[in-house]
This record gives C-alpha cells, sequence and structure tokens, in this order.
C-alpha cells in the first residue's frame, strides 16, 4: 500500500511538471550552461587560425607550393616535389576555406542584424568586423580560385549576382563556380568598399583578433595592399591607384601575420610539422641564390637569419642552441627533388632556422617588403621602391643595419629581373604567393630555379656512390611548374554538373596545365 502511494505521488507530480510547463517544453533540450550564439571575437579567433594551420601546415605548404618554388625540398620523399601532390591536399584547401568561409559569413551576419548586432558590439564596432570579415574572405577566395580557377563564390557586397552561391547551402546545394575573372572583380570590390566603411577610430575587436590585435588602421592598410597585389596581378590601374591614394603598407608595422603561442597545442604550424619528423631542409636552389652563386646579386647575409648551418642538427635547431655562423661556406641546401635523397645523409644540408622552427613563428599573410615591390613594379619598376623592398624584407629577418647597407648598395640596377627576384626572396615562407608570382611573371628564371629536365649537380659531400648529378623527372608530365592544382574528386560525385562546366572553361581541362585568366607567362 505503500509503495503504491509513493509510486502514485511520483506520477502526480511529473503530470503537475508537465501541465505547468507545458509552454515552454522545449527548454527541455537546451543546456543552460551552453550559450546559444558564441561571441564573434571567438568565432573570429578560430576561423582565422583555422585557416592558416591549414593553409601553412606541412602538406598544404610543404609539400606543394613551398616545395614548387624551392625555397624547401623534402628530406626522404620527392613525389610531391615533382608535382604529384595528394589528393587530400586538394580536398583538404578546397573544403577548410569553404568551412572557415562559413564561419566569418556569420559573423557578418551577426553585426548585420539589428537584433544581434547590439551583443556583437560588445567585443568590436560592429562595422569593423564586418569589414574585417570580408577583407579575410577575400584573402581566402583569391587563394581559393588562384588554386584551382573558377570556384563557387560568396559576396556580402553583391547578393544579387546570381553567379555567387557558395556559403549558402539552405538555397544552393550544388552551388555554380563563378569565373576567375568575376570574383577578381568582385574582390577588389569587396575589399574596396571594407576598407571605406572601416572606423580607425574604433577596434574590429576588443580580443581575439590574433593578425593585428584589433587595429582599424592596420586592417585598412592590409585591405588596401591587398588591392595592390591583387590588381597588379590582374591589370586594373584603377584599383591600383584608388588603394595607393587610400594608403597601403608603409613600414614593417604594418605586416599583416597570424602569431601563435609558446606551446605545442598552439603554436605555429612548423612548430608542430618538426615536433616528431624532419621531412623538410632548405631546398639548394634558394641556397645558391643567396649565396651569390646563382642570379645577379652579391652574397645575402639573410641567409644566416633564414637557414642553419648544415653543423645544427635538427634538435639544435628546435632548441636554438646551435652556433651561428656568417660562413657562407657553411650552409648547403637539399638537393630538390632528388631520387637519391634518402642516401644523403642529413648532415650535408641545412634546415630552416630557429626563427622559423620555433611555436611563435608569425605566417605572414602579407608585408610591407611585397608592398614596396609591387610599387617598384607599377612605377616602371623603380629604383628606391626597389631597395625600400630589400632593406623591409631584411630588417623583418634580423639582418644588421650595417650588412643590410653593404648589400643594398651593392644591388644591381632595377628592372623587371631583378626587382620580382629580389621579390621572390621576400616572399620567403609565402608559398602559395611566390607560386602565383612565378606563374604570373616567370621570375625567378630557370638560371634560378631547377625546372623539369634540368640536370643538376651535387656537391662532393652529397654524392652517393659516387653519382655526381641527377636530372630533375618531373611527374604529370609536367614541363613547368604546376599552373593550377586540379579539383577535388569528391566534386565529380557532390557537384558534378558545375563542376563540368567549370572544367570545360579550361585550357587542358582539370590538369596543373591549364593557365589561368591571369597567367600569361
Amino acid at each position: 500500500m505503500k509503495k503504491n502511494i509513493i509510486i502514485a505521488s511520483l506520477m502526480f507530480a511529473i503530470a503537475s511538471c508537465f501541465m505547468s510547463c507545458s509552454d515552454g517544453i522545449e527548454d527541455i533540450n537546451t543546456n543552460p550552461n551552453e550559450p546559444e550564439v558564441v561571441p564573434t571575437n571567438t568565432v573570429f579567433n578560430s576561423a582565422t587560425k583555422q585557416y592558416m594551420d591549414n593553409m601553412r601546415s606541412s602538406f598544404n605548404n610543404g609539400r606543394m607550393s613551398l616545395d614548387w618554388v624551392e625555397y624547401w625540398g623534402q628530406t626522404a620523399y620527392g613525389d610531391e616535389d615533382r608535382y604529384a601532390f595528394r589528393e587530400a591536399t586538394a580536398e583538404n584547401i578546397y573544403t577548410v576555406s569553404y568551412l572557415v568561409g562559413t564561419d566569418l559569413k556569420s559573423i557578418i551576419e551577426i553585426n548585420a542584424d539589428e537584433t544581434t548586432a547590439g551583443d556583437a558590439s560588445a567585443v568590436g564596432n560592429n562595422n569593423n568586423q564586418i569589414a574585417a570579415c570580408r577583407i579575410m574572405l577575400a584573402y581566402l577566395f583569391h587563394r581559393l580560385t588562384d588554386t584551382y580557377g573558377d570556384v563557387p563564390y560568396y559576396s556580402y557586397g553583391s547578393p544579387e549576382n546570381a553567379e555567387f552561391q557558395a556559403l549558402n547551402a539552405s538555397e544552393f546545394l550544388s552551388p555554380v563556380f563563378a569565373t576567375q575573372e568575376a570574383i577578381y572583380t568582385d574582390i577588389l570590390k569587396e575589399l574596396r568598399e571594407s576598407a571605406d566603411m572601416i572606423v580607425e577610430s574604433a577596434p574590429v575587436f576588443t580580443s581575439g583578433d590574433n593578425i593585428f590585435n584589433g587595429d582599424a588602421t592596420k586592417w585598412k592598410k592590409f585591405a588596401n595592399s591587398l588591392i595592390l597585389r591583387i590588381a597588379t596581378r590582374s591589370g586594373n590601374t584603377a584599383a591600383i591607384n584608388a588603394a595607393i591614394s587610400d594608403g597601403v603598407m608603409t613600414s614593417n608595422d604594418d605586416n599583416a601575420a597570424h602569431f601563435y603561442e609558446d606551446n605545442d597545442l598552439n603554436g605555429s604550424p612548423w612548430w608542430v610539422a618538426y615536433i616528431s619528423r624532419t621531412d623538410f631542409a632548405v631546398a639548394a636552389p634558394f641556397v645558391d641564390l643567396l649565396q651569390g652563386e646563382t642570379g645577379n646579386f652579391s652574397p645575402d647575409p639573410r641567409l644566416f637569419e633564414m637557414a642553419a648551418p648544415i653543423s645544427a642538427s635538427i634538435n639544435q635547431v628546435k632548441n636554438d642552441t646551435y652556433e651561428a655562423s656568417t660562413n657562407f661556406d657553411d650552409y648547403e641546401g637539399v638537393p630538390y627533388a632528388c631520387q637519391f635523397l634518402n642516401q644523403i645523409p642529413n648532415s650535408t644540408y641545412s634546415y630552416p632556422s630557429s626563427k622559423i622552427i620555433t611555436p611563435t613563428y608569425q605566417e605572414v599573410l602579407m608585408e610591407y617588403a611585397e608592398v614596396a615591390f609591387l610599387l617598384s613594379e607599377n612605377n616602371g619598376f623603380s629604383q628606391s621602391e626597389y631597395e625600400n623592398g630589400v632593406r623591409a624584407s631584411m630588417q623583418k629577418w634580423g639582418v644588421a643595419s650595417a650588412d643590410i647597407d653593404a648589400f643594398v648598395g651593392s644591388l644591381p640596377g632595377a628592372n623587371q629581373e631583378n626587382v620580382l627576384t629580389q621579390k621572390y626572396v621576400a616572399l620567403y615562407m609565402q608559398g602559395h604567393e611566390a607560386w602565383a608570382e612565378y606563374r604570373r611573371t616567370g621570375f625567378p628564371n630557370d638560371d634560378i630555379l631547377l625546372l623539369p629536365g634540368e640536370t643538376f649537380p651535387l656537391p662532393p659531400n652529397q654524392q652517393p656512390a659516387g653519382i655526381t648529378s641527377y636530372t630533375f623527372n618531373a611527374l604529370l608530365n609536367a614541363t613547368d611548374l604546376p599552373f593550377r592544382i586540379t579539383y577535388p574528386v569528391f566534386l565529380q560525385n557532390l557537384n558534378a554538373a558545375n563542376r563540368q562546366a567549370a572544367v570545360s572553361g579550361l585550357s587542358d581541362g582539370d590538369t596543373i596545365k591549364s593557365k589561368l585568366f591571369w597567367d600569361n607567362n
């Protein structure tokens, strides 16, 4: 009897709860400890880190563009150096870019919606948050279209354009691929509008901005500098002039770089890559250029800052305990795309320096040195801006003032080859941009880079079994650096018709030999 009373009492209590709370029954599935809307600065922090981690990873940078422009070479596996990039790389660059793009778009929508803008304003100015996300989206889509060609595209400022269907899965599960030309045109528009809407007297974010720490003026200069880069590539003189007039980067203080923490978990992508592996060393063609053995320049003291001497083990590099050397003979590059890599001792080539293999290494999105070289080019390859670019690069790497003066004083005169080759040196570690510049300009030329079919001599300490040279045997029938990478295979199932429409516009189909619209080299 007592048991029945207890059961009845429990049933009545449960029934009473349902009757009294029937209007809010959906609250049962709500976790009161989990916020429904994540603060926008937190989303921005996560999105920019995810993007930079992914694009500068050992696979998507190290085994692709950073190797292809021969800054680095692999120490054991040479297939990617010979242009056989992995399908996982094609998939990863594509998918992560759109995931990050979705996060950036969500920040824009929160700030643009009057019902949520007030909450967002607690962590930064609404207009500035929108502008920063538009700038990052422009950067992201610029890199995407320069990698694949036509891609699905999103534009905040051009919602009426029926060709721009990306980042809207509720309406377009299979978005069309916007043309490269249309993307370039709209990116320039997005950047111009973003720069113009920035309120320089207010912060972008009060925290969570690992690129400029919320500095609106630097975001504005970054937008204008990106316009200068992109408009130079597409030949848009009006956009170039407007960007310069509004204000581009003027010193290394304006550099756009993602900062990392001094630990393994949130350390730089290259620190993470070297925690348990030693897959890369500085490539021989790049070392030879800095030693003055190729190209038109004197020996370059940036070598001592960019690479470690061959006497330094990888553990000494990681611990920053090796003895620095200013003797150019103490540096040797790893043979690029050599089929005998496994037979060459790692004590015979230089690893990247401790300035790079460190948790706090800053991954550069764009820097003043590049801006100076762009200004030189747009002013008919002017001498003063050419020298400014070299100085800025050397200062960034920590070269002593006297050595900078001596090197700049020895520079050959400004012309297309010299300016663009020095720009290549300054873009060290920015593999994707250096790859794009090679495709646009053809520099550095084959006196510096090792191209398919060419033979490269091995120094005596790197000659296995008396082999004195090797020939660069590229894969995928390549006769030059790849002009693009192929679309991810999964698109053949998930977005077949739109992918095929994009492929039909490529000169050599979905291969590395199809040039992009701006590639006139």
